[in-house]
């Protein structure tokens, strides 16, 4: 059976999805020839040996190259409608595996009906919306991509329809998405969720000496809150510092922000609050190959988000035994069980975030058992071993029905 997984994201450099089909690359089941169909981000260089494992696993198809974190998604899809005839016929792919809300293969769905496809939705148009919404940030302060998702949100909600309606196969990521969903749209005539995973191998607690040689500017931080994820208003990076602003005077704690975007709109907010500089630190973007030591120096997680879907960054943290305290919103619920194995907390509201940082902060003794239990569950439930064979029988499925 060869697979081809459309999408702009991939390896050395890649944001949720690319990790997901790094991880799909990784644990796919041999009987499966994967194919990745993508654009060229970073340089190859950037890549680990264990990374180069996985590109030895994939048969990699550059299109192109691109850096900016909307165009490029308008940029595949019409390297995929003038380049993908070509390599499907010398590649004889027998499926097509796509990403939502990327819709990497729009244009195929309408001019190549032959070949099945697959849609695994992560996210829609509405939901990211509606994330960015509740923030209440003005237009003016947003992400570039937020920016354009809000000004070309009717003409990107009609092509999602239009997307949607072209599908027949789909794997949701989580309960709630697949909810959202069909609030929206016709369900698909077959669909499963399939949720997110995480390599429990990679992601793990990391001795903190080898932590400490990848991050020496951490050293001697007494409590670190750790934020990783791109520099948006989705994410509620606002409630993140203005939690910090309400309670740095009455602890040691110091937020370190790992990811890509700007930070400078975020680093006014700190000044405006009066969080003095030496209590929160901005990393840039981490490579994926050292978030598991940056995570296991951390000693709480937090992702405020307004909106998600089924986040990675919350598996990672799991896995990597550290606390997490994230708002009860989209699939969090699914993979968070408040006050056993992570807390939780409602969108906006910056004071309760506050009081699980200093209940986390204060009591080591329950942090750690939050830890042990947030590992025991993705170990169990959430590998991304367990994700790659439910997607294997998806494959499966659909060429059956296909057939």
């Amino acid at each position: 059976m060869r697979v081809a997984i459309a999408t702009p994201e991939f390896l050395p450099n890649w944001g949720g999805i690319g990790t997901y089909v790094t991880l799909l690359a990784k644990e796919m089941s041999d009987d499966v020839e994967l194919h990745v169909i993508t654009l060229r981000r970073g340089s190859l260089s950037d890549l680990t040996p264990e990374t180069k494992e996985i590109l030895d696993r994939v048969n990699v198809h550059y299109l192109g190259s691109a850096e900016d974190f909307f165009l490029f998604n308008s940029q595949f899809q019409l390297d995929m409608l003038f380049k993908f005839k070509a390599l499907k016929a010398q590649h004889k792919f027998d499926l097509v595996h796509a990403n939502h809300a990327q819709m990497p293969d729009l244009f195929l769905r309408f001019l190549d009906a032959e070949t099945p496809s697959l849609t695994t939705v992560h996210t829609t148009i509405d939901s990211q919306r509606m994330g960015t919404r509740r923030s209440k940030i003005p237009l003016r302060r947003l992400e570039r991509s937020e920016k354009m998702t809000y000004l070309m949100l009717p003409a990107l909600k009609f092509l999602e329809r239009m997307y949607f309606a072209k599908g027949q196969h789909v794997i949701f990521v989580s309960e709630f998405i697949r909810r959202l969903y069909s609030k929206m749209y016709r369900m698909p005539k077959d669909w499963r969720i399939v949720h997110n995973g995480v390599d429990t191998e990679m992601f793990k607690p990391m001795p903190r000496s080898e932590c400490l040689s990848k991050f020496p500017r951490l050293d001697g931080l007494d409590s670190m809150v750790l934020f990783s994820g791109r520099m948006i208003a989705l994410k509620g990076i606002d409630m993140a510092i203005k939690s910090l602003a309400l309670i740095y005077k009455e602890t040691d704690a110091t937020l370190v922000f790992a990811g890509a975007g700007k930070f400078e709109p975020w680093k006014a907010l700190l000044d405006e609050l009066g969080v003095p500089p030496d209590r929160y630190i901005f990393l840039g973007g981490v490579p994926y190959p050292d978030m598991p030591y940056l995570y296991s120096l951390a000693d709480a997680f937090v992702l405020p988000s307004y909106s998600e879907s089924f986040p990675m960054t919350v598996l990672e943290a799991m896995a990597c035994r550290v606390p997490v305290i994230a708002t009860d919103v989209g699939g969090i619920p699914e993979m968070i069980d408040s006050n056993r194995n992570g807390l939780l907390f409602q969108p906006g509201d910056p004071r309760s975030l506050a009081m699980s940082l200093l209940k986390i902060i204060g009591d080591r003794k329950f942090a750690s058992w939050l830890a042990e239990n947030a590992r025991a569950k993705v170990s169990a439930e959430l590998s991304a071993t367990k994700m790659a064979s439910s997607t294997a029988e998806m494959y499966r499925r659909v060429l059956e029905v296909r057939s």
